[in-house]
């Protein structure tokens, strides 16, 4: 995979300021979306459709869904490099597990490819279970990928903005004001 961690990240790459007017360039992008039944790769338990999104700067990524027939109950995103093709993780499928894996682009710069997995993640979060958490996968034998790592931290970010805040309660522990 191209643009592997090779240790950690400088701290404001993981910075939510830094990505604002991305992630705002992102949401105001449409998203124009295909999905192709693609029968060859389905089997009796697992429904496979090849995907076609546009990022936010009008590349198109393609990849494949996977899902089992028989319900799922959360979604994965995994990405494959430029000169491979997605392959379905079976094993995942069957387990439950909605499968989003995607062809990197070749030549991305690294805030294209944050980008681009975001894109992923929210079609993941939007045509996957409903309501199920989207979880990055990386391979097993290399370090997760720095968009991952990146990509984690936003949508840790924009969860955490989502969540209802908590009531002001004025009355732990401070004075009656008069």
């Amino acid at each position: 995979m191209g643009g592997q961690s090779k240790g950690t990240l400088h701290p404001l790459l993981l910075e939510s300021g830094y990505w604002a007017n991305r992630l705002r360039e992102l949401r105001l992008s449409r998203v124009s979306l295909v999905l192709i039944p693609r029968p060859e790769l389905s089997s009796n338990g697992i429904e496979v459709d090849e995907f076609r999104v546009r990022a936010h700067d009008g590349i198109r990524l393609w990849g494949l869904r996977a899902r089992s027939r028989f319900g799922t109950s959360s979604a994965r995103v995994r990405i494959v490099g430029p000169s491979d093709l997605p392959r379905i993780d079976s094993a995942a499928v069957l387990r439950g597990e909605a499968e989003f894996v995607f062809q990197e682009p070749a030549g991305r710069r690294l805030e294209d490819r944050v980008l681009d997995v975001l894109r992923v993640c929210h079609l993941a979060g939007e045509v996957g279970p409903s309501g199920a958490r989207v979880e990055l996968v990386a391979s097993p034998f290399r370090p997760a990928p720095d968009e991952f790592l990146i990509a984690t931290q936003l949508l840790a970010d924009e969860t955490a903005a989502r969540m209802p805040q908590p009531p002001l309660d004025d009355s732990a522990g401070w004075p009656a004001r008069n």
